[in-house]
C-alpha cells in the first residue's frame, strides 16, 4: 500500500495566493495517478526512485532531484517506473499571484520540468507547511511565508538556467490561448494573427517545442474539457459538444470515440459505474 501524508487547505476565491494541497507519498511499483484534470498549481519534486510524467501527448523520465510542473486545466498523468518505490513531495496552490510566481521561474507545460539540488530545503519547507495546518491566522501566515520560501530555493536554483527561449514562451502563450478560448471556433491562424506572428512560424515552432500540431493540441484540449464535463456534470452531450465549440453532438462523438475508443456517453455509463464500484468497495473496507 503507498505510503502518504497531505492535507486539503480550504479553498479561498477572493485571495491572489492561497495553498490548495501538501504533502508527500511514497508510490509503490506499478502505481500511478491520473489521468486527472486539476484547477489549481502543483509542484511536485522527487526525493527517492523514478518516475515518468504525462502531459501534452509527452513523456518525462524523472528521478531524484527532478521535479515536475502542473498547471491549471491540463490532464496530466504520472507513474512509477522500476522496481523500487518512487518518493516524491508536492505543493499546490492557486490565484493569480502563483501565475505570476511560476512565470518567473520559467515553469509552464511546454517546459515543465525542473532540477533542484537543495533538495533538503524543501523538504523542510513541506514539513514545516504540515506541521502548521490548523486554520488559525498564525498557521495561516506561516504557511505562505514558507510557500514563498519554497519557490525562493527553486528560483535560486533555477537562477542561471532561466533564460527562456522565446519559441519556448511563444508556445506556452499558444496553450494559454488555446484553452481560455475553447468554447469558440479557433484555427492556427486565428491564433498567430492574436499573438502577431506568421501561421507558418508559429505552427513549426509548436511542434518543435511540443512534439505535436497546434491544430492537434486544440483538439486534445476539446476532448480533455468533454471528458472533464462528461464525469463532473449532468450535462447532454450537444450541450458539451457546443461547449467545446462543436456544432453539433455528433462531431464531438466521431472525434472523441476516435481519441478514447468509446463514444461520450458509453463513457459517462463507465465512469459512473466505477465510480459507485470504488464507494461500495470503500464502505465495505470500512
Amino acid at each position: 500500500m503507498d505510503k502518504i501524508k497531505f492535507t486539503e487547505m480550504p479553498t479561498e476565491h477572493e485571495a491572489r495566493l492561497y495553498l490548495t494541497t501538501i504533502g508527500e507519498e511514497e508510490m509503490l511499483p506499478g502505481g500511478s495517478c491520473g489521468p486527472k484534470v486539476r484547477p489549481y498549481y502543483v509542484l511536485h519534486y522527487v526525493t527517492k526512485g523514478c518516475g515518468r510524467f504525462f502531459v501534452n501527448g509527452m513523456a518525462y523520465h524523472l528521478q531524484a532531484g527532478q521535479g515536475f510542473f502542473i498547471a491549471p486545466d491540463y490532464e496530466t498523468r504520472y507513474e512509477t517506473d522500476g522496481d523500487e518505490p518512487w518518493r516524491y513531495i508536492w505543493v499546490g496552490a492557486a490565484g493569480e499571484e502563483m501565475k505570476h510566481l511560476m512565470h518567473d521561474i520559467g515553469l509552464n507545460q511546454a517546459n515543465p520540468i525542473f532540477s533542484c539540488h537543495q533538495g533538503e530545503r524543501l523538504i523542510r519547507c513541506l514539513h514545516d507547511m504540515l506541521g502548521h495546518r490548523q486554520l488559525t491566522l498564525t498557521d495561516h501566515y506561516y504557511r505562505m511565508s514558507t510557500l514563498y520560501r519554497f519557490i525562493a530555493i527553486l528560483s535560486e536554483e533555477r537562477q542561471d538556467h532561466r533564460s527562456i527561449e522565446s519559441g519556448n514562451s511563444y508556445a506556452a502563450d499558444a496553450m494559454t490561448y488555446v484553452r481560455h478560448h475553447l468554447h469558440e471556433h479557433m484555427s492556427t491562424a486565428d491564433i498567430a494573427a492574436t499573438m502577431g506572428l506568421n501561421r507558418s512560424y508559429l505552427s513549426s515552432l509548436f511542434r518543435s517545442k511540443t512534439g505535436m500540431t497546434l491544430q492537434k493540441y486544440i483538439q486534445t484540449c476539446r476532448m480533455t474539457r468533454a471528458k472533464y464535463l462528461l464525469e463532473s456534470t449532468h450535462l447532454s452531450v450537444a450541450s458539451i459538444a457546443e461547449s467545446c465549440s462543436y456544432e453539433k453532438g455528433e462531431s464531438l462523438s466521431r472525434i472523441f470515440r476516435r481519441m478514447y475508443g468509446i463514444g461520450p456517453a458509453d463513457y459517462r455509463k463507465l465512469f459512473l459505474a466505477s465510480q459507485q464500484e470504488k464507494r461500495r468497495a470503500a464502505k465495505n473496507k470500512k
